[in-house]
Order: structure tokens, then C-alpha cells, then sequence
């Protein structure tokens, strides 16, 4: 089989838009990897464009850790795009036979940081950064690939994504993402952060095994995961709170740019790396090390010896009267307040001598009788107790708190599309449109030009994904 010029050999991938196969380039002789826009796509205009996108993007980009596009092409309905074909693995693959050191976390994390500030500040955000989109060679160079959806920062672009759409791999979103905001290149940082919280700790920060979509959004944009120093005691604390800060909420909190990570991560490496092995001759090596051992045995035995030697050289009774008298506490103090008609003194007085052999775990407190005030005559009494009864402290009763709500994922359609959709009376787009919502009762209206008002009720659940869709009547169709 055959696309355009090139000779498929085998296929190596296959996602939601394309199928991606090893191919060869007979013309020049060279090894290719030829992704093709699956046929399910083709039929849509702007899957088409999407995917003839990922070259424009990267057409734009020269760097040894971005893969190289070489030729775009259509052949009979089907569309491909030619690209360098990379030796190695995906860090998804890695991450299922390994665990990464420290050290080549920090490595790793270089190299891709650096490589997404090339790529911001050439006006590209990836926007789909994740583990199996990062292929590692066998000489640790890392490639950078799968720019099918990213945006391009200029004021000639017409791909932009409209607001409240969300395109990416969840688990690796930033919060802004997640909401259909609009990103910049803090969002890849993010998801950075995501990679190296699962290169470190072994599971990713966000959505757990049988957790929905929707509770993995709300996690992303709410919940602050456990520091991996906490989960593994093999992260030194300041790789940790690196992590941290590329994971933050917002993104003015995070780092700025790529390259201010890649310093944070060299500077990290430079300060938990051992100290470099000095060359010590041999007799040293006997007189540094062997001394001391021998020295610390010889202090153990002497230590063990005396304490044998006091052991048995008291009689039982001085041994009785000895932990007697360091078992008696010192005597305690309690204060006792006086109150009078115009003061409110506080008197200090030797404690009683029960008191002083009272378990200390027990926190008591001494209760005087006093008449009420007459503006407490109508409040509800409190039990009366005898001067000097020892009365246990009741622990305060937990008030139950209301939940707070979740987000989760609506998406809303039309026919026809473009309509305006407003929530609660507040517009929030055109549809198509995904956006978050949180849980409990809205109000949803669709309203276009040319067609009569749609809209309903609809009550959000936490557990459930709503698509929604709505078929607008013409104004001229109903005779008005």
C-alpha cells in the first residue's frame, strides 16, 4: 500500500485524527513516518485544516528536540503529512517498565522545558503536552511531536480556538484549559508539571483509577495534590517544590516561561548531587575509617560494663527510694479566678496534693457555683455543680458544612450552528460549545437570528457528562 510517492512498511500509531505508519521515501532513500488523517475525518472540512495544520506549525519551527516535517500531501481523498521518523520510545512507554531517578527526571525536564520556550517564543502553544507525545532517543534526546492542536500567537492565524472550547488530553490540562479559556504558554508549563509529578511519584496529580471526567476537571481546577517528596522519600524537597509551583492554579503563580523552569531544574540537579569521590591511598582509607570503628565498639562495651557495674551495687531499698523520689512531680500551681462586684482578679495558690497524682491526660477544669446574671433568668440552664468538682471538657459539636460544588464538562450543539448560548442569562459563546458548569439547577437559552428562542431546565449531577443538542425553528417556518 501506497500513499503518494511513499512505502508503507508498517503501521506505528494510531490516535484520534490519523494513523501514523514507518514509510519509505524511495526517491531519496530515507525512512519516514507518514501520518494520514483518517478516513472517518477526511469528510470534514475542518478536520482537514486541523490536521494541515500540525505542518504549518511546525513548518515554523527549527529545533533539534521538534520532530521535522518534510511534505504534505492528498492522493485520492486521503490526506498525509510527511515527517522525520524518530529512533527511540515515547516516555509513556518508559514510564510503564520504569521508574526515573531523580536525576534523569531532572534531565528530562531540561530539555523539554527548554524546548517549549523555542517553541512560545516563536508564537506556538503545544497545548497537548503529555508523555506519550515525548520520544526519547537512544541517546536521551528528546523529541517533541503531535502539534495537531496547537495554536499559533499571531494576528494572522485563523485556527484560533473560540472560547469555551476544550481540545487536549485531560489528564494533562491546565485549569484554564479544563475551563475553555483562553492559554498561553503557562498551559504547557503546567502540563510539564504534570509529567514530572508522575515521572517522580509514579501516578499522575489529577483523576485516579474510576474517577469520571468530570471529577478529573474538578480536581485540575480545585484540588491540590500531596507534594511527591510525601509520596516517594526518594524526591529531594526542592525537585518537589519545583513540581509544586508548575502545578499552581494560576498561572501568573507558576513559572513564566520555559527557560525559568529549566534554570529552576539545572539549579535543583547542581544541589542534590553526591559529592564528587576523593582518591584516598590505602593506608589512610585504614586509619580514617578503621580507628573510628573500633574506637565507637571499645566506647559500647566500656558504656554497657558501667551500667552493669551501678545496676547491681545499690541495695533494693536505695534503688526503691532512688525512683520514688525522681517519680515524684514538682509541685503544681493552678489558678483559681476571684471575681467580686468591680474586679476580675486571677490568684495563683499551691495546688492540692490529689491533684498532683491525677492521670495528666485527663484535662480538667474546676467549676464555681455564682448566681446567674439577671439578663440569663429566661436562657436555658446549664446543670449545676458543688464547689471543686472535677468536670471533663466536652469536645465542641462538628457542624456538618455544605459541599461545594463540582464543574462538569456541558456540551452544547445546534441545528443549525452559531447560535448564541446563554446560562443563567449570561452569554457564554456560540455553539459549538464545551464549557464547565457546576452541579445544581440552570437555566439554558439558545438564541439566533432568523429563529425562534430554544431553551430549558436542566439539573447538573457531579457523576454525569451532559451533551446537549437543539434543533432551532425557523421564525419563517412557524408563519410569524
Amino acid at each position: 500500500m501506497n500513499y503518494g510517492r511513499y512505502q508503507i512498511l508498517r503501521e506505528v500509531g494510531r490516535g484520534s485524527m490519523g494513523v501514523v505508519y514507518q514509510a519509505r521515501d524511495p526517491q531519496i532513500d530515507r525512512m519516514v513516518a507518514l501520518k494520514v488523517l483518517r478516513q472517518d475525518r477526511v469528510s470534514t472540512d475542518a478536520f482537514v485544516k486541523r490536521f494541515l495544520k500540525e505542518a504549518k506549525v511546525i513548518g515554523r519551527l527549527s529545533h533539534p528536540n521538534i520532530v521535522t516535517i518534510y511534505d504534505v500531501g492528498e492522493e485520492q481523498g486521503n490526506v498525509y503529512i510527511a515527517m522525520e521518523f524518530l529512533e527511540g520510545k515515547s516516555l509513556s512507554d518508559i514510564l510503564l517498565e520504569k521508574h526515573p531517578a531523580p536525576k534523569e527526571v531532572m534531565e528530562i525536564g531540561v530539555q523539554i522545558a527548554e524546548t517549549l520556550d523555542y517553541a512560545h517564543s516563536k508564537g506556538v502553544i503545544h497545548r497537548d503536552i503529555k508523555p506519550s507525545n515525548i520520544i526519547i532517543a537512544p541517546d536521551g534526546r528528546i523529541r517533541i511531536t503531535d502539534f495537531g492542536i496547537a495554536r499559533i500567537e499571531d494576528s494572522t492565524a485563523t485556527l484560533h480556538t473560540q472560547a469555551g472550547e476544550i481540545l487536549g488530553t485531560p489528564a494533562y490540562m491546565s485549569p484554564e484549559q479544563v475551563s475553555g479559556q483562553q492559554v498561553d504558554g503557562r498551559s504547557d508549563i503546567f502540563s510539564l508539571g504534570v509529567i514530572l509529578y508522575e515521572m517522580t511519584t509514579g501516578a499522575r496529580p489529577f483523576g485516579g483509577k474510576g474517577n469520571t471526567l468530570a471529577s478529573m476537571f474538578n480536581d485540575i481546577i480545585r484540588v491540590t495534590p500531596p507534594e511527591p517528596f510525601i509520596t516517594s522519600s526518594l524526591v529531594p524537597k526542592k525537585l518537589s517544590a519545583l513540581i509544586m509551583k508548575a502545578l499552581q492554579k494560576g498561572p501568573e503563580k507558576r513559572f513564566q516561561t520555559g527557560r525559568e523552569l529549566a534554570e529552576a531544574l539545572r539549579e535543583c540537579a547542581r544541589k542534590t548531587e553526591p559529592p564528587a569521590n576523593i582518591n584516598i591511598p590505602a593506608a589512610e582509607k585504614k586509619k580514617n575509617y578503621g580507628m573510628p570503628i573500633a574506637v565507637t565498639i571499645a566506647v559500647a562495651i566500656l558504656a554497657v560494663g558501667i551500667y552493669y557495674l551501678y545496676s547491681h551495687m545499690k541495695e533494693p531499698g536505695q534503688r526503691r527510694a532512688v525512683k520514688q523520689q525522681n517519680a515524684l512531680p514538682p509541685k503544681e500551681m493552678s489558678t483559681v479566678p476571684v471575681l467580686g462586684p468591680k474586679q476580675d482578679k486571677t490568684l495563683t495558690v499551691p495546688a492540692p496534693e490529689s491533684a498532683i497524682n491525677r492521670k495528666p491526660a485527663e484535662e480538667t477544669i474546676v467549676k464555681k457555683e455564682m448566681a446567674p446574671p439577671p439578663s440569663a433568668v429566661h436562657e436555658q440552664r446549664q446543670p449545676a455543680y458543688p464547689r471543686g468538682t472535677e468536670v471533663k471538657k466536652q469536645a465542641p459539636l462538628r457542624t456538618a458544612t455544605k459541599p461545594a460544588s463540582m464543574l462538569v464538562p456541558l456540551t452544547l450543539r445546534s441545528t443549525p450552528q452559531g447560535a448564541s448560548v446563554y446560562i443563567d442569562d449570561s452569554v457564554k459563546g456560540k455553539t459549538p460549545l464545551t464549557l464547565m458548569i457546576s452541579t445544581g439547577k440552570h437555566r439554558i437559552r439558545l438564541s439566533m437570528a432568523g429563529y425562534r428562542d430554544a431553551g430549558r431546565q436542566i439539573v447538573i449531577e457531579e457523576t454525569m457528562e451532559y451533551p446537549l443538542m437543539f434543533n432551532l425553528t425557523s421564525v419563517n417556518a412557524s408563519g410569524e
